[in-house]
């Protein structure tokens, strides 16, 4: 399945979920999805429907965290499954990222409602 990335806009903040898996060949799409949000002062990635993440993958959330952390972006990373969060702990990742475990979470400090933005395949 392609990664397909929704992001939703609440001012500050924005929440990009992931719905496929981030492998090689197919994470561009999140690549470009994140970078487009350089305005915010917290990205949430949202992993709840993650079915897959490989190396190149959790390279592109170690290279999205530098990247984030030089804008002085909060980039966090929300409801990650089973499998990948065994994979950000074997990779001592969990110490680098904000893990958060419910949405509510991310818009607790948000007085709007989310507006959708769509991004499917690399069409950004």
């Amino acid at each position: 399945m392609m990664l397909g990335v929704t992001i939703h806009d609440l001012g500050e903040t924005a929440v990009v979920r992931c719905v496929g898996r981030i492998v090689v060949g197919e994470s561009e799409t999140l690549r470009k999805a994140v970078l487009s949000q350089a305005n915010r002062r917290t990205v949430v990635l949202d992993l709840a429907r993650l079915d897959a993440i490989d190396g190149s993958g959790l390279g592109l959330l170690v290279f999205l965290h530098g990247w984030a952390r030089v804008l002085g972006i909060d980039l966090q990373l929300m409801n990650p499954t089973r499998h990948v969060r065994e994979l950000l702990e074997l990779t001592n990742l969990d110490s680098v990222f904000r893990i958060l475990s419910s949405e509510d979470t991310a818009w607790s400090h948000q007085d709007c409602r989310p507006s959708k933005r769509h991004h499917r395949g690399l069409s950004i």
